[in-house]
């Protein structure tokens, strides 16, 4: 079918769609006779259509308590429980006992329940009509019943929604009474293992640093500051005297004790300074000490949270021995600084060799016993005891850092540190629950109080409710009566109908103006021709002999026309368009015939060339009558003789003859055939052109076209044109134009006999000045085999010498290869399409049959103001 892509502007696409929807008026007895079948099936449907009453109820679900326990908001909650709703009402239990309550369907339910309740869900709807309210209809044939029903189905759902609230609601405030008393246990739980452990742990507390292996906060300030007076250890105990010669004892101690710990950290490497005073050098210390804890503490941390073997774990123990290495080497430089020394001594260090060391530390415990005795003396031996106390352990100390304490002295340390870390990570560990406990007893305590809330309104029926908004209402008008039976059935048929009429238009493709031609992208519209009116048929016309009586002054032909006719015993001259050729002797057998004009009939014609050309003369009045174009002819080589003679005239004293099918003709038809010729004469060039009207099928007015654009053609004597018969297997040239020719004049004869090896012109018949017919005498050819000689083409081309134009009525393309061989013998083609008979397939088809070698165009004939469904004939009509 067309398409609205070919067309390039919105105008002609707008008009394009007009042109297609107006063709369904084609189809306006079907669409009748459906919407008339329509409307009666939809009048019966309304009168045998019961009334039905509809009842409706709304419905109002509202929140009056926001307890907090869903996230959602009321909206997202109310299009929740749309489907729940909806499912509770339709549920066949809530169905059936309405059904048993009010008598409903007592057929269906006498056959079955289920039947009965599957017809009452087709006549119950449930819908939201906003996010908080419901609508519940009911549809029956009585009023009461279906606002009866209505309003009990709405009591249902309102009794069924509450009891199903306060279930839930009670269930869920058991399940979290039983979760906050188990919240509390885990509580009680956790605090009795945290207070097990600080009774077995005194030294932890609750508080803030409550640890006693947390580190100790450090004084701020830059380094040299005093220390603030909350960091000092103890206050000043009273000034006793000081023995000098106890002062010097212990001054060479401690000289001693450095010179043995100066190797033992780099800061007591020989020639490094030392603080400058004892200060210095003991806030050193306390910060190394400080880093120590630090260091141990975040080991401890560590350890909580992943094994001793982790990285991170190992790399925290390096740094608590970092800090130990550092705390040793600045207890070191306090004990040489409080010794009076400014760096370590080179040359002792350096010669701190094992019988140094011993010698040394003969000499430490030498001083040792002398200050013990002199403290002893000075204070008592309590005193001395406390001294040596304090100073015995500080020689293991040293050994120890020279590598000369015992392996096992170690192990101690070591399991002191492990015993640390476990306390510290199962008090951590204990705090951590307890926390924990608390935070899920605040959660279920809240959860709580929110079900407890919640159960106690809806018990109350006070938290969230179904409330009646609008009652069941008793129905006053029916929801479907008879009148809208009638007018739906009315709308769906004349839309049925008018969707089958336009299916049929857009599935047809039978082609109705040239925007079909278009669409197919083929070969290209020359003209449209319009429909033309009809007319009775030519009358029927014998044509004139073009040979007088009298033959015996005829010894050959002039080429001057004869002023007048001639008659009687006075030789007639030659026709004015017949030039003076040789000629051959009479054939002494052949018998004269009788070539009078009123006396000419088709059996009495003998065309034999041999018979009539040296015996006879021209009849110049039947030539004159029609008045004749001459002809320029050229002798044959063979035979001397014309290669094409004018056998007769047709001679119409009554009328205009074969011209009268241009009478009265539309003015846009004349238009369209000149319009044709006028594209024939740009593609002529000045050449003699043999141009074939054929067409994809039968009754398709290639005859009628092909007639009417020779004489278009002709028209006032512009051209000499031919009208050839090429249809040979059903002629229809001369019913149409109304000739009666002779049996021997027709085409397919004299090919027969140039088959037979007569060679004799080719005789054709003067229709005007400037027009020819080569046509058939009856509507069926003698040798309609001839078309497929080579004497076919010989003849056209040699009528293409004497013509301007040889119009070729062809045969159909589809069916046959008849209109192949014409293609051959033509210089081009004209495909002949009749609107709205012609099927844009068979065009396609036979475009491509032919081929787009010698395809001139498209001629769409018959083109009617409006699109008419025409029926194909077999056969067709002469007249058109």
């Amino acid at each position: 079918m067309s398409s609205l892509s070919t067309e390039s502007t919105p105008r002609e696409r707008l008009d394009r769609a007009i042109s297609v929807l107006g063709r369904v008026r084609m189809y306006w007895r079907g669409v009748a006779a459906m919407i008339a079948v329509g409307l009666s099936i939809s009048l019966a449907l309304a009168l045998t259509t019961k009334r039905v009453w509809r009842s409706e109820a709304t419905l109002l679900y509202r929140e009056t308590i926001q307890t907090g326990r869903d996230p959602q908001s009321s909206a997202a909650r109310a299009a929740r429980l749309g489907p729940k709703l909806k499912d509770t009402l339709t549920a066949r239990g809530t169905l059936a006992g309405v059904i048993e309550e009010f008598g409903l369907y007592p057929e269906k339910t006498a056959r079955s329940m289920v039947e009965a309740v599957e017809e009452m869900k087709n006549h119950v709807g449930f819908r939201a009509q906003s996010s908080d309210t419901y609508v519940i209809s009911f549809t029956h044939d009585g009023p009461h019943v279906a606002q009866q029903v209505a309003a009990r189905l709405t009591q249902i759902l309102i009794e069924d929604y509450r009891r199903a609230s306060v279930g839930a609601a009670t269930m869920t405030r058991d399940f979290l009474r039983e979760e906050l008393a188990e919240a509390s246990a885990k509580v009680d739980e956790a605090s009795r293992a945290l207070a097990t452990f600080l009774a077995r742990n005194p030294q932890f507390q609750w508080g803030l640093n409550d640890s006693p292996y947390a580190p100790a906060p450090q004084p701020l300030g830059p380094p040299g500051a005093p220390a603030p007076a909350s960091a000092r250890i103890a206050p000043a105990q009273p000034a006793r005297p000081v023995d000098p010669q106890l002062a010097a004892l212990e001054r060479q101690l401690a000289r001693v004790e450095a010179l043995l710990g100066a190797g033992r950290s780099p800061s007591a490497a020989p020639g490094q300074p030392l603080p400058h005073t004892v200060v210095e050098a003991q806030r050193a210390r306390d910060a190394a000490a400080a880093a120590v804890a630090s260091a141990e503490a975040a080991l401890a941390e560590k350890l909580t949270t992943v094994t001793p073997l982790h990285p991170d774990a190992i790399a925290a123990k390096r740094r608590v021995e970092a800090a130990k290495g550092q705390l040793a080497a600045a207890e070191s430089a306090l004990g040489l600084v409080r010794a009076g020394l400014t760096e370590v001594p080179r040359d002792e260090a350096r010669a701190l060799t094992p019988p140094r060391r011993a010698a040394l530390e003969a000499e430490r415990s030498a001083l040792h016993r002398q200050i013990a005795g002199l403290r002893a003396r000075a204070g008592g031996g309590s005193a001395a005891a406390g001294g040596e106390a304090r100073r015995a352990p500080r020689a293991p100390a040293g050994s120890a850092a020279d590598g000369e304490a015992p392996r096992g002295s170690r192990e101690p340390d070591e399991r002191a540190e492990d015993r640390v870390i476990e306390l510290e990570t199962e008090w951590h560990r204990l705090r951590l629950d307890l926390e924990r406990a608390r935070e899920y007893l605040k959660t279920a305590q809240a959860n709580e109080r929110a079900a407890n809330l919640s159960a106690d309104a809806a018990e109350d029926k006070s938290e969230t409710e179904l409330d009646i908004l609008d009652p069941a209402y008793l129905p006053s008008r029916p929801d479907r009566g008879r009148g809208r039976v009638l007018f739906a059935g009315a709308a769906v048929t004349f839309f049925f109908a008018l969707g089958v009429a336009g299916a049929r238009v857009l599935l047809n493709d039978t082609l109705y103006d040239g925007g079909d031609i278009h669409a197919l992208g083929g070969p290209a519209l020359l003209a449209a021709m319009p429909e033309l009116p009809a007319r009775p048929p030519l009358r029927e016309r014998a044509i004139v002999s073009a040979y007088g009586p009298d033959p015996s002054s005829a010894p050959g032909y002039s080429d001057e026309p004869s002023s007048a006719p001639g008659h009687g015993d006075e030789p007639s001259s030659a026709p004015p368009h017949i030039t003076e050729p040789p000629h051959t002797p009479p054939d002494p057998d052949a018998d004269p015939p009788d070539l009078a004009p009123e006396d000419a009939r088709s059996d009495d014609l003998d065309l034999d060339g041999a018979d009539v050309l040296p015996g006879s003369s021209w009849s110049a009045p039947a030539l004159a009558c029609v008045g004749a174009r001459p002809l320029s002819y050229a002798p044959s080589a063979a035979f001397g003789e014309p290669e094409v003679e004018i056998l007769g005239a047709d001679v119409d004293p009554e009328g205009c003859g074969v011209f009268e099918l241009l009478r009265g003709a539309p003015a846009a038809a004349l238009a369209a055939l000149r319009v044709l010729r006028h594209r024939l004469d740009q593609r002529r060039g000045g050449e003699p052109l043999a141009v074939a009207v054929v067409s994809p099928g039968r009754a398709e007015g290639k005859t009628a076209l092909a007639t009417r654009l020779a004489m278009t053609l002709a028209e006032a004597e512009r051209a000499r044109v031919l009208l050839v018969e090429g249809h040979l297997a059903r002629p229809r040239v001369a019913a149409l134009l109304g000739l009666r020719l002779p049996a021997r004049a027709g085409f397919s004869e004299q090919l027969r006999r140039r088959m037979a090896g007569q060679a004799r012109p080719l005789g054709v018949v003067a229709l005007g000045p400037s027009l020819s017919v080569l046509a058939e005498p009856s509507l069926e050819a003698s040798y309609p085999e001839a078309l497929h000689s080579v004497h076919f083409e010989a003849a056209l081309r040699t009528l293409r010498r004497y013509y301007d134009y040889v119009v070729i009525d062809g045969p159909p393309i589809l069916g046959t290869g008849d209109a192949n061989v014409i293609e051959d013998a033509s210089d081009g083609i004209l495909l002949v399409a009749r609107a709205s008979v012609t099927r844009a397939s068979s065009l396609t088809r036979a475009a491509e049959q032919i081929g787009e070698r010698r395809i001139l165009g498209v001629v769409l004939n018959d083109v009617a103001p409006r699109p008419v469904a025409r029926k194909r004939i077999e056969v067709e009509a002469p007249a058109t």
